[in-house]
């Protein structure tokens, strides 16, 4: 309903002027739940970032709590040009010499020469083997050199055709087949008696199909590829280069590899001061999420467990400060590497099982992996109970401000309509006041 405003007509006063200030005095509390309404939202956008962090630091303590991550093992060679190796965690430490004899080599045959590659061979049947698998081929259609080639690489795995041209003038085009892996596992044969019509391909032998062999601390070993990963546990060796007369020795050595146990540790300590940056930062006076009560508890709880002394390990170490990793600036930590490769080298079991779980041993990173796994549930963790609770707040506060603005929006109508009265009644009284005058003007003229 649309109201009439003489806006200090009769009185002078700027009655529009008035309402609003009254109307916006009747706001403040809308203003408070507003800003009630914006920190929740802010709380909110705070727990998903912590959380997100939180996850962070889980991902990095799984690096370090089974015994897998601690047997991650390096191998290396004196000789890298001849050998390289790489070590699974698997692998046991120590040393190896090797000779390598002979390297592993692909079978290769190739055909008489040809004037072209479109010369014919003739049609029929093809018949190749290959690691104990038959195949019949039908060369039909194009019964050419190149077309042959194409049949054997379109239907047959194991082995490669090509048309070699040496650029002589009358026979310099060549069938060649390759085997695709090195080894006598990997030998082929080629049949090429079941085509006729043409000139068939005799095909010779240019390279057999032969095995490496090795001596290895001393014993004769044989590879039946290039890349052997049975001769020692755990080791993958690539043979590169061969030595026959077997005087280059080449030393092996495979050791823990506690670069990357280190790395790991060190990536739970910066996921670790990653958290607890943003924890200080929204703790202070400003910060969306002082006081949070999931703040305070993640915190208090990540970190009793993190620097707490460890509960049912079967190890000497029960404290992460016993291996380097000390208290910093505020609530971060700082990681010394080099002590804590030092303890590792000395005691490495009681570092592995400070970290693992396995049977009899309740390590800590488990444990943090544990905890943050019950803080994060969907269902009922921590920061499900938590945004809920601020979601309801939102929820309520929002209706709260919905009432406030329909009470407002009645006052600011009655204050219209009764500064509007006003003004009609000062103006009849000016009215009035004015024909009175004008009355007594006129007897007295």
């Amino acid at each position: 309903m649309s109201t009439v405003s003489f806006s200090g007509l009769a009185t002078g006063l700027d009655t529009n002027s008035i309402i609003s200030q009254l109307v916006e005095l009747k706001r403040a509390p809308v203003y408070r739940l507003q800003k009630d309404k914006k920190s929740y939202q802010d709380q909110i956008s705070g727990l998903a970032t912590l959380k997100t962090k939180l996850l962070a630091f889980q991902t990095a303590a799984r690096k370090m709590d089974t015994a897998s991550e601690f047997s991650s093992a390096k191998a290396s060679t004196n000789v890298k040009e001849s050998l390289t190796a790489t070590a699974s965690g698997s692998a046991s430490p120590g040393q190896y010499e090797i000779f390598v004899k002979t390297l592993a080599t692909a079978q290769k045959v190739q055909s008489q020469g040809y004037d072209s590659k479109l010369d014919s061979v003739g049609s029929g049947n093809v018949s190749l083997t290959v690691d104990g698998e038959a195949h019949t081929l039908s060369l039909v259609g194009v019964t050419t050199l190149e077309g042959l080639a194409s049949l054997i690489n379109d239907n047959v795995e194991g082995v490669s055709a090509s048309i070699v041209n040496t650029g002589a003038t009358t026979g310099g085009y060549r069938l060649v087949v390759n085997g695709t892996e090195a080894g006598t596992a990997n030998a082929f044969t080629l049949d090429l008696s079941g085509l006729s019509g043409g000139v068939s391909p005799v095909m010779t032998t240019y390279t057999a199909a032969a095995d490496a062999t090795l001596v290895v601390d001393g014993i004769q070993v044989t590879a039946d590829s290039n890349n052997p990963t049975d001769i020692i546990s755990g080791v993958t060796l690539n043979l590169l280069k061969a030595d026959p007369t077997a005087t280059e020795k080449i030393t092996v050595t495979v050791s823990r590899d506690t670069d990357s146990i280190s790395g790991n540790l060190k990536g739970m300590v910066d996921a670790y001061n990653d958290l607890f940056d943003y924890i200080q930062k929204q703790s202070v006076v400003g910060g969306a999420m002082r006081d949070n009560p999931a703040l305070r508890a993640v915190a208090s709880r990540v970190e009793s467990m993190f620097s707490g002394a460890l509960e049912g390990g079967l190890g000497d170490i029960t404290l992460i400060a016993q291996m380097g990793v000390t208290r910093g600036e505020g609530r971060l930590v700082k990681f010394d590497e080099a002590k804590f490769k030092d303890v590792l080298s000395a005691q490495f079991g009681s570092v592995r099982d400070f970290f693992i779980k396995r049977d009899g041993n309740t390590g800590k990173a488990y444990e943090i992996d544990q905890a943050i796994t019950l803080m994060t549930k969907s269902t009922n963790g921590l920061f499900k109970i938590s945004t809920d609770a601020l979601n309801k707040r939102i929820e309520y506060t929002d209706g709260s401000i919905e009432r406030y603005e329909r009470s407002i929006e009645s006052y600011q109508l009655t204050m219209q309509r009764r500064f509007t009265a006003m003004e009609q009644m000062v103006s009849q009284l000016q009215s009035q006041g004015n024909y009175l005058s004008g009355i007594v003007t006129s007897n007295n003229s």
